[in-house]
């Protein structure tokens, strides 16, 4: 089992998340159920960033 944090968008608290491996390599994003905030959020377990985060960011425009 893999464990992280995450920071909830909604509340800003960090949440602990947690993947069942189960001996497989991480897939690149899981969905996980926010206790804060009690809605579902996409988090990368590598990283910790949510998949909005991550798009946005790879998304800037080139000057």
């Amino acid at each position: 089992m893999r464990t992280f944090l995450y920071r909830c968008p909604l509340t800003g608290y960090n949440v602990q998340g947690e993947h069942v491996t189960g001996g497989k390599p991480l897939p690149a994003y899981v969905s996980q159920h926010c206790l804060a905030c009690g809605g579902i959020h996409l988090v990368n377990p590598r990283t910790g960033k949510l998949m909005a985060e991550e798009v946005a960011v790879s998304k800037t425009p080139d000057p």
